[in-house]
């Protein structure tokens, strides 16, 4: 996000006019901090950060946010915001229940519609004609909506499924042995699975113990192309299928994602939390409050000679860009909205008597209104939305290949691509295919003929909680003696000055500051026993 708004600020064809500037929080993955975050964002958050006075709080408030990850939590915070009339861009937020205007009537995301990846899905099924398979994911919206979809459409392929298991976020040593006794009773020998990275792991982890190595996996798009789980599981993971949302090559991010040294992370807690575990140091005896230990206090002063181009880091990977890629595209969105509007000759407007868009004081809902009208072209990609601000659907086909040095190698063997129509709309390159067990037809199971498939119950898209803001906005911080925002001791943010601050939620971390560290005056002292 702060590439590209670098990369239109310096533009002299796109908004010459207007600077754009950013904030963005650390959404933690969490709905009751995205939340939060996205109250202060759009109220206005301190332009000094940490240290700022309690009683002199100067804010900007943003009439956009890009944001955020999850389907559940980007609900959550919509409808916090939708009185507000505040866009909402997300990055991959996918499901289909988002495409709801009435309910969501402020939200356009860059990320496709899960209702386009199940019928890819579902082709994909039908293509190596298998018709009896297992379904789980985990407890969320994401997945109930996802295996709902695909129950409907697979159905008219006469796909049956073997099981359809849901499994709970935190999972247990219980629920872990009802998945896999699950899996194990079955005949099916390919599953579709509506998982995260972090819940594929665990659940990897346990078939490994319990010997379940002889699966066929359909990978959703949310771990289509996860890297960081083949290591310990590659020999599981081969030769696995699954549709990853278009991946994109955008010039210089790479340079600009390797520009880091040890003097510009300062400027981020963040960044200087990345430093200090990429290269096992500490930068200026910073706190690193969220992960550091005891044995971590004890590494030495970072030299100032390291370096990203010594060192394989995700974070400077940019071999697949494609939640980077959307995310670019937002951003894009949003600044072609605001040319338009600067752009916009009085009478000729979209409001009433060819009225214009005003950007002094700017309206959130008249930048929506621009931004739903938005066509553009970036990097060669014609960007469009439908009427529900949905993107044209493309997928890639990814296999996931083992290399001769072990390491993966994610193949693309095809694509489904939603504007081509049904009869071609999917595409596969079968001779590149490496399969986990040698041969597709190793996996055609047979079970019970049922003359119309059980169809899982309806699952309402209706998220019930509601985050309360009864506590003070501001505290006194437990280790210094300065205002920072409360129950966020150590959230990360990103800030940069302009005419409109574009704001962000991203999940910088997935495990929330414990509330125990919330404070509304400075607490005493805690002795430890």
């Amino acid at each position: 996000m702060t590439f590209a708004v670098k990369e239109i600020n310096q533009r002299q064809d796109l908004l010459p006019n207007l600077s754009l500037g950013y904030h963005i929080r650390d959404s933690f993955d969490e709905i009751p901090l995205s939340i939060k975050g996205s109250l202060v964002l759009v109220n206005g958050q301190p332009e000094t950060g940490r240290g700022a006075s309690c009683t002199d709080v100067h804010r900007q408030p943003s009439p956009v946010i890009v944001g955020d990850a999850a389907s559940g939590v980007s609900m959550a915070v919509l409808r916090t915001l939708t009185s507000f009339s505040v866009p909402v861009v997300s990055y991959f937020s996918s499901c289909s229940c988002l495409s709801n205007k009435k309910e969501f009537p402020t939200f356009m995301r860059t990320m496709p519609n899960d209702q386009f990846q199940i019928k890819a899905l579902a082709r994909l099924v039908h293509y190596f004609k298998w018709t009896w398979v297992g379904l789980i994911g985990v407890e969320s919206d994401y997945a109930h909506f996802a295996i709902q979809l695909f129950l409907k459409e697979s159905a008219r392929y006469n796909v049956c499924p073997a099981y359809v298991h849901i499994y709970p976020i935190v999972l247990t040593e219980e629920a872990l042995r009802e998945l896999t006794n699950t899996i194990q009773a079955s005949t099916a020998t390919v599953i579709v699975s509506f998982s995260a990275e972090t819940d594929m792991r665990t659940v990897l982890k346990e078939c490994r113990r319990q010997n379940i190595t002889h699966v066929q996996w359909i990978a959703s798009e949310a771990w289509a192309t996860s890297q960081s789980i083949w290591g310990d599981y590659s020999d599981i993971l081969q030769g696995t299928l699954g549709f990853a949302i278009r991946k994109g090559e955008i010039p210089n991010l790479g340079n600009y994602l390797r520009g880091l040294n040890t003097s510009t992370v300062q400027a981020s807690d963040f960044l200087t939390e990345f430093w200090e575990e990429t290269f096992n140091c500490r930068v200026n005896g910073s706190l690193n409050t969220h992960i550091h230990k005891e044995e971590v206090q004890k590494r030495g002063p970072c030299s100032g000679r390291e370096s990203l181009d010594n060192v394989y880091t995700s974070y400077a990977d940019v071999t697949q860009l494609r939640v980077s890629y959307n995310v670019y595209k937002a951003v894009y969105l949003i600044a072609h909205a605001l040319h338009d509007m600067s752009t916009c000759v009085p009478g000729q407007g979209p409001f009433q008597n060819g009225t214009c868009g005003s950007l002094n004081p700017l309206l959130p809902w008249q930048l929506l209104s621009y931004m739903k009208r938005t066509n553009f072209t970036t990097l060669g990609e014609d960007v469009r939305f439908d009427e529900n601000g949905d993107p044209i659907a493309s997928y890639d086909l990814m296999n996931w290949h083992t290399t001769n040095d072990g390491s993966l190698q994610l193949i693309r063997v095809g694509f489904y691509d939603a504007s081509l129509g049904e009869d071609r709309d999917l595409v596969i390159n079968e001779s590149v295919i490496v399969w986990h067990r040698g041969n597709k037809y190793l996996y055609v199971s047979i079970g019970v003929f049922l003359p119309i498939c059980v169809i899982m119950a309806h699952h309402a898209c209706l998220l019930t909680f509601w985050f309360l803001l009864n506590l003070p906005m501001w505290c006194w911080s437990a280790n210094k003696d300065q205002c920072i925002y409360q129950g966020e001791e150590g959230t990360q943010s990103f800030y940069q000055d302009g005419d409109v601050i574009l704001g962000g939620l991203f999940p910088l971390h997935y495990s929330p500051v414990s509330a125990a560290w919330s404070f509304q005056s400075k607490p005493a002292q805690t002795e430890y026993k």
